[in-house]
């Protein structure tokens, strides 16, 4: 419980980045703790001793364009790809603070796992918000469009709220992590009512990277428990993208009242539909800089 304690962070941008680009992550710190440069965040106190290693976090979308292939096509499905949303990421020590498994999930991770959305939705708060303020995170933030540095199947060009990456497209954002400090991270599966890829209970260890490495496998695909599955290939009306596309509606779909179960590599949910492994449809790299 003295987890998910709240602690006083200092305030942050409305938009919930935290990252900036390469070479200028010092300064960046300094002005955004005091509140001067829009989308980045301030830290909360440090307890690494001072060590500390800045990462470019690479999240790829390495599914294929076909995935659901008798999917119908826009605004009803993805047109049988699967895409990946902007997400929210948190530093932290102990507990994973995104979600606990066979728990009911918190209102911003439900605006992230059916909608895509890290600031939240209108019926569900933020993600980012809830994470900062939690006692074992220091830093928590979102990576966003902005952060696209790839994204050549694109068949949109945007949806609202979030735009995410097709096949072929990747997010980059930069963390500085203290010793000892882990990655939790969720971003939205879609096309599906719930679902979303993070890393399981243990996060991401960060310490000790000294060059590339590939981390995919430490990330699942887990359902959120907060909406009834349908079939990602059937275009349902309360599934990304539609009920975002056609009906402008991100909390649309019944409640379901559950809680967060793992739906690959292991199906613990067994609901009859397709998902793709993990590693089949997202890479998650982290590079030293």
């Amino acid at each position: 419980m003295s987890d998910r304690t709240p602690r006083r962070t200092a305030a942050a941008d409305s938009d919930g980045r935290t990252t900036t680009r390469r070479g200028a992550l010092a300064t960046m710190t300094a002005l955004g703790a005091a509140g001067l440069v829009p989308g980045f965040a301030a830290a909360g106190p440090g307890r690494g001793g001072g060590q500390t290693t800045t990462l470019t976090v690479r999240i790829e979308n390495v599914a294929s364009l076909d995935q659901y292939p008798t999917a119908p096509g826009l605004p009803r499905s993805t047109g049988g790809a699967v895409w990946i949303t902007p997400g929210a990421y948190a530093l932290y020590r102990g507990k994973n603070p995104v979600f606990t498994r066979r728990r009911s999930a918190s209102p911003g991770l439900e605006a992230i796992a059916e909608a895509g959305r890290p600031m939240g939705t209108p019926e569900n708060g933020s993600l980012v918000e809830e994470l900062r303020n939690l006692r074992n995170v220091r830093v928590a933030g979102a990576w966003t469009p902005a952060d696209t540095v790839a994204d050549p199947n694109d068949p949109t060009g945007s949806v609202p709220g979030a735009p995410p990456i097709a096949p072929g497209g990747a997010f980059e954002f930069a963390v500085t992590a203290e010793r000892g400090e882990k990655l939790a991270f969720a971003t939205m599966f879609v096309p599906s009512n719930d679902a979303f890829f993070a890393p399981g209970m243990g996060g991401i260890p960060l310490s000790g990277i000294t060059s590339a490495t590939d981390v995919t496998d430490r990330v699942a695909l887990w359902d959120a428990g907060t909406e009834p599955n349908e079939d990602p290939a059937s275009g349902h009306p309360t599934q990304a993208p539609r009920q975002g596309l056609e009906f402008g509606d991100p909390d649309k779909g019944p409640d379901e009242n559950g809680v967060v179960r793992q739906l690959r590599p292991t199906d613990n949910v067994n609901d009859g539909h397709s998902y793709p492994d993990p590693a089949d449809a997202i890479r998650v790299t982290l590079t030293p800089e």
